[in-house]
């Protein structure tokens, strides 16, 4: 191929001349550019002769991603992205080459891949907010069940790597079939938002608040442990002091809630410990329903 091209007329500087890449030939013991092509001096201006990093990057000193001596020493092309102050990137690439003089050399192919970044860029915020929304409950901007297991998860890692105790509550809306069948469902959503609201504004930012489901909610209260009783029995009061005006009528429901909950130490923080402490937790909310509703059972 090589000889091909050349028996055709073409010579390796007017290849590189064609390129719309910036390709440069850098002495790399005194940093010179020795060669420069007609992209790069459309761009640069003509900078042969001139050391690379104070005509290019316009520095004292070598350029920080400059990655050209490691291909001289491995004798492997390398190549690193730069991203420039006005927001552009650039990738920058460097082969070892060597003269007719035993003189080694490297090769910098600069090329425009802005377009190509902004791809990626998008691709990964629209990932990221595709991701997110899969993990938020539509209905109450809670995290769902997949969000909650998660981040709950991870928690209980970090709590069975401080041997530290972690607790675990599951709330259940009172009646709420009852408020559905008689005040319909518009009524029910007031409810559920009602009572996402009331927990978010009553548990630490720290703390991991959810909806596992229908009308049950779940909050993990990872370290430093507070007293799940106290703190379960002042979100109890404030949803209990909470009513709806479902839309059209003057009268108000009552909103009330049970809660079940447990605490522990995690010994390896693995799914199956958090799972154990839910069906704990579930099981409380259970003898709390039992026992008349409107109450805490804790473990």
């Amino acid at each position: 191929m090589k000889s091909g091209l050349l028996d055709k007329g073409f010579n390796l500087q007017e290849l590189m001349d064609s390129s719309p890449a910036i390709i440069s030939v850098i002495d790399t013991d005194a940093w010179e550019v020795q060669y420069q092509n007609q992209s790069g001096q459309a761009l640069l201006g003509q900078i042969d002769g001139k050391t690379c990093y104070t005509n290019i990057p316009k520095q004292p000193t070598n350029c920080a991603f400059c990655r050209a001596t490691e291909a001289l020493r491995t004798g492997k092309t390398t190549s690193a992205e730069v991203p420039m102050p006005d927001g552009q990137w650039l990738l920058v690439q460097w082969a070892p080459i060597r003269s007719k003089d035993n003189v080694l050399s490297v090769v910098e192919t600069i090329t425009d891949v802005t377009e190509t970044k902004k791809r990626e860029e998008e691709y990964h915020r629209l990932k990221d907010r595709f991701e997110h929304l899969a993990s938020i409950d539509p209905m109450t901007g809670l995290l769902n069940r997949r969000g909650w297991m998660d981040k709950a998860e991870r928690l209980c890692r970090r709590a069975a790597h401080d041997k530290a105790a972690v607790g675990v509550l599951i709330v259940d809306v009172d009646h709420f079939k009852h408020v559905n069948d008689t005040w319909g469902h518009v009524t029910g959503d007031q409810v559920l938002q009602a009572v996402s609201a009331s927990l978010l504004d009553q548990f630490r930012p720290c703390d991991v608040v959810g909806r596992w489901g229908g009308e049950e909610f779940i909050v993990l209260l990872p370290p430093p442990m507070q007293d799940l009783a106290a703190v379960a029995e002042r979100v109890r009061q404030r949803l209990a002091s909470t009513s709806i005006q479902p839309p059209g009528l003057s009268d108000r429901v009552p909103v009330t809630i049970s809660l079940g909950g447990t605490i522990a130490t995690p010994s390896c923080g693995e799914t199956r410990e958090l799972e154990a402490l839910i069906r704990i937790a579930d099981q409380r909310l259970y003898t709390a329903k039992e026992n008349g509703r409107n109450r805490i059972c804790l473990t």
